[in-house]
């Protein structure tokens, strides 16, 4: 390999594998407009199809390792999930291999064939969507992370980023090899489409944001690894009495008792025990209100019927907690709880409580992470089980609307980053998205700081606000622009878990945005007729 070859795809390995939000928010924009171009400027020298794939599988491959490296934390998922970053980051490399074959040798790059590259990039990132559970990380549009480029994303959502971020490449690519200003020009010009549209599309909303009311929420961040929320077999002595978990949040709340938040959010899986499980002395539960608030009055508490409890032995589930607290402080409640039903069917779901014991709704996690939330193959049973892992989740069947002040859209961890399942909320009304999370399987890694890029976009996409309460971070509030409002980090300067509570009032600002209307369809459809076209006529564009 001649130097300047190895310079070029070196520098564009740099530019694009740490060109994401949760790395380098600069390069980012660096690699949505050349980092690509680079690397295709690297291998355009090679003549045969076998070189050049070689050349992009291995290259793409090692970029997914980087960005995927996430999952090298195993200390509560085992070795088997190395295997899984492997085989990941394979797959990615191979994708990207048989994209680069398109590249021509000497050959014009004309638009048609541009045009069919960028497509079925984009038909290959949105059908990893529907491959199990779905895969929905580092997709090459959350290169555009500054604010202004990724509100195109209104248009065409993150699918509509990634395929501009691979016509810019290749429009980059068309100008270093026909040379002449005129064409850089062209490609500059295509390369700013996204700011400029973000620029107008800020400043037109920002006139119409300041006019709405805002919503006061109070989002929790409990900041508890696995073995401290749950038993886990090796790792007993860390767990935190359940008891003890409940006064931690109510200790959390007490600074805000006096803000009476329109809403309260809680993580994921907040406290152990499923919904209906009578795991609590009734007695225990109001001396600990009252230990953490004062002397507070009976009238808080609901009477011990279904879901609250059992009332011939005095015990009460997770419920009674959370309604007490929707009572105390005259807010509606949000939070996530394993739910079981008596057929056998369990959930992971997220329960909205409403003040003076309305009727409890519940949504069900429809996104089942393989392995961990359900099992894709019987045989996976007993690498599973070596890992404590015996019971899975059914999965939800529909999106749901929380029904109080606001219409609120509830998600579940990872479905937080897939267009489609977000959407559906918004398609039903809802006028605020809530995501409840808990990333604290992988401990000290970019995973939090990775999912939390992917709320931004939910946010631009359907044109409303959108809060989230993790565990372990990262909690925050993001308007309808896609902008943080306030968050707090994953860890503190001492590289320790945060806990935290972020009281913050967000505006209800909403608007229709193009994606809403047609969803993943609009790019799907637009990219199979590019890529239509130009197989109807490949002979005249040398294929």
């Amino acid at each position: 390999m001649r130097p300047e070859i190895f310079l070029q795809a070196l520098v564009s390995f740099l530019i694009v594998a740490f060109g994401m939000p949760s790395f380098s928010p600069i390069l980012g924009p660096v690699a949505a407009a050349v980092g690509y171009a680079i690397f295709w400027w690297s291998i355009r020298v090679y003549p045969f199809a076998k070189q050049r794939f070689l050349r992009a599988f291995s290259w793409y491959g090692a970029i997914s390792l980087i960005q995927l490296s996430w999952m090298t934390s195993i200390e509560y998922q085992g070795i088997y999930i190395l295997f899984t970053w492997l085989a990941l980051s394979i797959w990615l490399g191979v994708q990207f291999g048989i994209l680069s074959i398109l590249i021509p040798y000497n050959r014009p790059l004309k638009l048609p064939r541009i045009l069919a590259i960028a497509s079925l990039w984009t038909l290959l990132e949105w059908s990893r969507y529907h491959i199990l559970c779905g895969y929905s990380w580092n997709l090459i549009g959350l290169a555009f992370c500054n604010t202004s480029a990724i509100q195109f994303a209104a248009l065409f959502g993150v699918l509509g980023l990634s395929f501009w971020v691979i016509f810019v490449n290749l429009m980059g690519l068309r100008a270093f090899l026909r040379k002449g200003i005129a064409n850089y020009m062209i490609w500059l010009a295509v390369a700013f489409v996204p700011y400029f549209f973000g620029w107008s599309h800020i400043a037109y909303h920002e006139k119409h944001m300041e006019k709405k009311e805002n919503f006061s929420c109070l989002l929790l961040q409990t900041g508890l690894l696995p073995p401290e929320k749950t038993p886990i077999q090796g790792k007993i002595r860390a767990f935190i009495s359940p008891y003890d978990q409940w006064k931690r949040i109510l200790t959390q709340l007490k600074e805000y008792q006096r803000e009476s938040p329109d809403l309260i959010v809680l993580p994921e899986a907040a406290v152990p025990f499923s919904s209906e499980t009578n795991a609590y002395d009734r007695r225990i539960a109001q001396q600990i209100f009252m230990e953490v608030f004062g002397e507070v009055p009976d009238s808080i508490f609901p009477d011990i019927l279904p879901p609250y409890g059992d009332k011939d032995l005095l015990r009460v589930t997770n419920l009674f907690w959370v309604q007490s607290i929707a009572n105390f402080f005259g807010s509606e409640v949000v939070l996530g709880l394993d739910h079981a039903e008596e057929g056998g069917n369990s959930y992971n779901s997220a329960f909205h409580v409403l003040p003076t014991a309305g009727e409890i709704e519940r949504y069900d996690k429809r996104v089942l992470m393989p392995l961990a939330e359900y099992l894709p193959f019987r045989w996976l049973a007993p690498l599973v089980k070596n890992y404590g892992i015996t019971d899975f989740f059914t999965p939800g069947r529909n999106a749901s609307i929380f029904h109080g002040k606001v219409p609120l859209s509830a998600s579940i961890c990872y479905e937080e980053t897939f267009p489609h399942i977000v959407r559906e909320g918004r398609l039903k009304g809802g006028k605020l998205f809530v995501n409840v999370t808990n990333d604290g399987w992988y401990p000290g890694s970019r995973l939090p700081s990775q999912h939390y890029e992917h709320a931004k976009f939910r946010a631009i996409e359907n044109g409303v606000p959108l809060i989230r309460s993790c565990n372990t971070g990262v909690t925050a509030a993001i308007d309808s622009l896609g902008r943080c409002v306030d968050r707090i980090e994953q860890e503190n300067e001492k590289k320790k878990l945060q806990t935290g509570t972020l009281f913050v009032k967000i505006s209800l600002y909403d608007y229709v945005t193009l994606f809403l209307f047609w969803g993943n369809w609009g790019i799907i459809c637009l990219s199979a007729v590019f890529l239509g076209f130009f197989l109807c006529l490949k002979r005249q564009f040398y294929w």
